[in-house]
């Protein structure tokens, strides 16, 4: 058995919204992918359907995906705040410097 692993270089992913809200999701993987996908389908739990695997590995990477956008976010604030507070500081020492020097000349 080969390893292969899934990327979404050659993927197709096709949605189509039906009536009362909801959704076909079409995955279409390349003959290495589908073999890969097919692999990995191998540890489905026997007392899990395939229809219920697929529904959970989909919404485990939703909920992985998510997880590491909030972590992002959540590293831009706070890089925006530590650059807002050296900003601050840097303005600051500005104004003590003037005020020091405003000082000296009386």
């Amino acid at each position: 058995m080969s390893k292969v692993s899934l990327s979404l270089d050659d993927t197709k992913i096709k949605l189509v919204d039906r009536s009362r809200g909801r959704m076909k999701i079409q995955i279409k993987f390349s003959k290495e992918e589908a073999e890969g996908f097919k692999n990995f389908c191998k540890i489905r739990p026997p007392e899990v359907d395939s229809e219920t695997f697929y529904k959970q590995i989909f919404f485990a990477g939703c909920n992985a995906m998510s997880e590491q956008i909030s972590a992002l976010v959540e590293a831009h604030k706070a890089a925006q705040a530590a650059e807002a507070a050296k900003q601050e500081n840097e303005n600051e020492e500005e104004q003590n410097d003037e005020q020091a020097e405003e000082q000296l000349q009386d």
